[in-house]
């Protein structure tokens, strides 16, 4: 019976010390995971383009275009980049592909919303100061800063051919910026004549990558076509882009000279499928954008309004792009104003040559009130002019009348948008149903004034080089005329 007893006895001791192993062994901690392999930096050379530029900056993707290397060491075909200056990912490597006459893009994407990036060009492991962009923000939002600011500029091209102007514009811009709160621009706009006489691919090179490449290494630029980009000395009244044509220049291609036909669309990739944001136009030559909240659409007021199907398919775009934005403020950019008399005079069609006024002012200005555009901008007339805020003026200038055109103040004469004046989206109206347009094709000279000068509709007119800086918050805009001084000649305030 003892025995029986110690058999089971020494049974459970055994039980028991298997269960104590059994424990230890479940017990054993993991061996430790394997350190994470240090980051690797890209391993290029950095290059320096000949003209450098950003274009379809969005939230989350932004294209870096670029041509030529001016120290002559050959180009290169692809870009790094990160939010660090210092350290640019060898996974961040893009290669580029090669476009028209000779340009490469290369397309960067997966990018965060309100986000500082960094690049190289070339595929270095750091970047250069100057080589950075800052993503829009997402879903309507505001920057990181409160406010989000646009450069216009129009009829800058002049310095194609030697004029100084267009360069003393921005430095008056930059001097401006500096002694108000030293916020660069977000946005850069081109009115159209962006390049005299023809719109050639040099004379681009020499009146905005020449005279912006600061800028444009870190702002995107969109632009709008005018009817220097057309060739002919400015005078085509085609609307076929395959008819560009010299009038006694030859045109550089690029590195390896080629036809170009409209060097205008060659250089730039603009969304025409919709990219950063705005409805899908299937073309470059007129396309929308949204930055922040703000909605911007550049019409094509040189080619395609100028055909009957072509204006109508514009026209109809516009429309449905506007009835789908949902954005705080609407801009709409083109080249051939509806209301000026410098020179050019909004009267007159001047040989058909200005009779995309006509159709602007007659056929698409009742659809910017009618779907809350808010400011109107385009070049051409060689002066600076702002309108008083304005609906259904449709006619020649004689037939502008205050009393129903204009948004009046207390005293029944048309507000000033400035001081206790400002304009309100909604007007007394009840309807967001007034637009402000600007004439700004003075950014790279001013010339003459035509008959009957100012124009009956503008509240602010001055025969003075400059350009127009836009500051908007989700409560307010103030567009500021500032001449090549950096002195603020005219202003004026909107309030949602």
């Amino acid at each position: 019976m003892k025995a029986i007893k110690m058999i089971v006895i020494f049974a459970a001791i055994l039980l028991a010390s298997c269960s104590d192993d059994n424990d230890r062994n479940d017990t054993i901690p993991e061996p430790a995971p394997e350190p994470e392999p240090a980051p690797v930096a890209c391993s290029g050379a950095e290059i320096n383009p000949e003209r450098l530029f950003l274009q379809q900056l969005g939230t989350d993707r932004v294209i870096i275009k670029w041509r030529g290397d001016l120290e002559g060491d050959g180009g290169a075909d692809n870009v790094c980049f990160g939010t660090d200056i210092d350290f640019m990912p060898e996974e961040s490597l893009t290669a580029a592909t090669e476009t028209e006459t000779g340009h490469l893009e290369a397309e960067l994407t997966g990018l965060s919303p309100d986000t500082t990036y960094y690049y190289s060009v070339g595929g270095a492991a750091s970047a250069a100061a100057s080589r950075q962009f800052r993503t829009s923000p997402a879903g309507g939002a505001l920057p990181a800063d409160g406010n989000t600011r646009i450069w216009i500029v129009g009829d800058s091209g002049v310095a194609g051919y030697g004029k100084p102007e267009a360069a003393m514009v921005k430095e008056g811009f930059l001097s401006w910026v500096e002694a108000d709160n030293g916020e660069p621009a977000d946005l850069f706009l081109m009115l159209g004549d962006n390049a005299y006489n023809q719109g050639t691919d040099l004379e681009h090179q020499r009146a905005i990558f020449e005279v912006y490449p600061e800028l444009l290494q870190t702002t995107s630029l969109w632009p709008t076509i005018g009817n220097h980009e057309m060739g002919s000395l400015g005078i085509s009244r085609s609307a076929d882009i395959s008819s560009y044509e010299l009038l006694g220049e030859e045109d550089n291609g690029g590195p390896d000279p080629e036809p170009s036909t409209m060097p205008y669309l060659n250089i730039f990739t603009l969304p025409a499928n919709g990219e950063a944001g705005g409805l899908a136009s299937g073309t470059e030559q007129y396309y929308s954008f949204d930055y922040a909240n703000v909605h911007v659409v550049s019409l094509d007021s040189q080619l395609s309004i100028r055909d009957d199907d072509q204006r109508a398919a514009m026209l109809q775009w516009l429309i449905d792009d506007l009835s789908a934005n949902s954005l705080d403020w609407t801009i709409v950019i083109f080249h051939h104003p509806p209301y000026t008399k410098g020179s050019h005079d909004s009267d007159d069609e001047l040989f058909d040559i200005d009779q995309p006024i006509f159709a602007i002012r007659e056929e698409f200005t009742p659809v910017f009130e009618d779907y809350g555009v808010d400011l109107a901008y385009s070049g051409h007339s060689h002066i600076y002019e702002r309108s008083v805020y304005l609906s259904d003026h449709t006619g020649l200038s004689s037939t502008y009348d205050p009393a129903t055109n204009a948004e009046l103040n207390d005293d029944g004469e048309p507000a000033s948008g400035q001081d206790d004046q400002q304009y309100t989206q909604v007007t007394r109206s009840g309807a967001d149903d007034k637009v402000v347009y600007t004439v700004a094709g003075n950014g790279g000279k001013v010339t003459t004034l035509s008959e009957g000068y100012p124009h009956p509709a503008h509240f602010f007119s001055d025969l003075t080089v400059g350009s127009v800086v836009i500051d908007v918050n989700d409560a307010q805009l103030t567009a500021s005329f500032i001449n090549a001084e950096g002195a603020v000649l005219d202003y004026f305030t909107m309030t949602r």
